[in-house]
């Protein structure tokens, strides 16, 4: 995506919510009020331009050092969430994509999915591709398939962007909903029913925390 087109306001699923801080649930030291959260992103976008983009994803809030694994302790149910940042890179619409291996086993339904980012040189990172046992299997650039926003450079309350566009699939979206200078919570919806998910995100070590809001269980990172 050109920078060009990563000014534009177009695209965007909805503006900043000009709310205060001043009631975050317990997350810690509010974020200043001049961050630009997405401002200017075209989310989702048809147009990665690979000049614009790294070959790593360190932002903070979501970095993917390859040969990472990771154990999600589950509450509520009965079960597991392994992730590990897969060896090596995968090219994606010309992009340098990092990929995500997450397997997850919740009362015995089990699901094997990998996701691909991008991070552009602005520190945004991208969801570039997933690759997934249940059929959901897509790659920006391909069929119409645009890459959405998996976690911005620049956090702020209340913005909310579309997770990726795919034809025949319904469109799903994630919202800031609380955060602070240490952790954000996001919450995601899938598009349909029984399918809202919060995400808690520490920065420094990523994600620490999933609740599957319908279904009642919690996974957290081991010690």
């Amino acid at each position: 995506m050109s920078r060009a087109v990563r000014r534009r306001a177009a695209g965007l699923l909805a503006a900043s919510l000009l709310v205060s801080l001043t009631g975050c649930a317990g997350l810690g030291q509010p974020v200043p009020y001049d961050s630009p959260g997405i401002n200017g992103l075209v989310i989702p976008t048809p147009s990665p331009d690979a000049s614009d983009f790294v070959a790593v994803v360190d932002n903070p809030w979501l970095a993917l050092e390859p040969g990472t694994s990771r154990t999600y302790d589950v509450t509520g149910a009965e079960g597991a969430i392994e992730t590990e940042v897969l060896a090596g890179t995968t090219k994606v619409a010309g992009l340098t994509a990092t990929a995500l291996r997450t397997v997850t086993d919740i009362d015995g339904a089990t699901s094997d999915e990998t996701r691909f980012y991008a991070q552009d040189d602005d520190g945004n990172v991208w969801l570039v591709g997933i690759d997934s046992d249940t059929g959901l299997s897509w790659r920006a650039g391909e069929d119409g398939a645009e890459a959405g926003l998996a976690m911005p450079a620049d956090l702020r309350l209340g913005d909310g962007w579309l997770t990726y566009r795919v034809a025949n699939l319904l469109e799903p979206s994630t919202m800031v909903e609380d955060v602070s200078r240490e952790m954000v919570q996001v919450r995601e919806t899938a598009g349909g029913e029984a399918d809202t998910t919060t995400r808690v995100y520490e920065s420094g070590a990523g994600l620490v925390s999933i609740k599957d809001v319908d279904a009642g269980w919690q996974a957290v990172l081991a010690e």
